[in-house]
């Protein structure tokens, strides 16, 4: 597992002072837009691009999904459209992963949206597949999150049901640990998954509270909190998960630090929790 940097650590800025941030701070990998590196290959050449992490030597291990998916039709097909320049992009500097969210509730007929959303999926795996890109979807947990008219998907076994209508063979999981605690999900749950439906990883801690209580937007850095980061890593390693592992959290007090500060302080949180499940 790879220690990805995330752009809610510490804000972004660009791809060289995120990397450099990574860099500094001891990472391994970093999350990053896949419009940015097209851009800059269109500009300079694939080269520039690529050297921008060979020098580093962070890895661009996972992009945000650059297709508006949720919307109408046709800005589902303008994404789709210009979808094949940016994972060509990606592709060019050894990514092969892309992720997105669901949301937990919706305000239409879950059975027509889910046939809706199935068969976006469907086109978006193929172009992705084209050049060798899976797709993690993620379920957010969270009861407080589901303010829509219908429940949707928000726990992870209704996630693998849906990915298994889709059938594309390219589609897996972004398993967040805040999410998966908030389904009450156990280390078994982790334990039965194979590596390859794993596409990408972020980990970070809850208050103590009940999971049906939690808020999305207050989570806390690894090791801060009551969930079992030591089993979900050690679930990680035991199914084989060689990813990217992103820190994630909402923090206001992380907001008001420096960005060197706040990843620093977020690497350490991290490290402790590593060394307490493989010593």
């Amino acid at each position: 597992m790879k220690l990805c940097l995330n752009p809610t650590i510490g804000g972004y800025g660009n791809i060289h002072e995120f990397v450099a941030r990574a860099k500094r701070h001891g990472y391994q990998a970093v999350e990053f837009s896949a419009g940015e590196i097209a851009d800059i290959i269109q500009r300079d050449g694939v080269n520039a691009a690529r050297a921008i992490f060979a020098e580093s030597g962070i890895e661009p291990v996972c992009f945000g999904l650059p297709v508006e998916w949720r919307k109408d039709h046709e800005t589902l097909k303008e994404g789709l459209r210009d979808l094949p320049r940016l994972a060509r992009a990606a592709q060019a500097i050894g990514c092969k992963r892309t992720a997105t969210w669901l949301p937990p509730s919706i305000n239409e007929f879950p059975a027509a949206y889910s046939v809706r959303m199935a068969e976006r999926f469907r086109e978006i795996a193929r172009v992705l597949a084209d050049f060798d890109i899976a797709l993690g979807l993620e379920w957010v947990g969270p009861a407080t999150a589901r303010t829509g008219k219908y429940e949707w998907i928000h726990t992870m076994h209704q996630l693998l049901d849906f990915e298994a209508e889709i059938g594309a063979p390219n589609l897996g999981l972004l398993v967040d640990s805040f999410h998966w605690f908030c389904m009450e999900g156990t280390v078994e749950d982790l334990e039965r998954l194979s590596k390859e439906q794993i596409v990408h990883v972020h980990i970070n801690d809850a208050p103590n509270k009940p999971p049906k209580e939690q808020i999305d937007s207050q989570r806390l850095l690894p090791g801060e909190g009551i969930i079992d980061l030591v089993g979900f890593l050690r679930a990680l390693k035991k199914v084989g998960y060689d990813g990217g592992i992103a820190i994630e959290v909402f923090n206001e007090e992380l907001k008001q630090m420096s960005p060197d500060d706040a990843v620093a302080k977020a690497k350490q949180a991290y490290d402790a929790v590593w060394q307490r499940a493989f010593g």
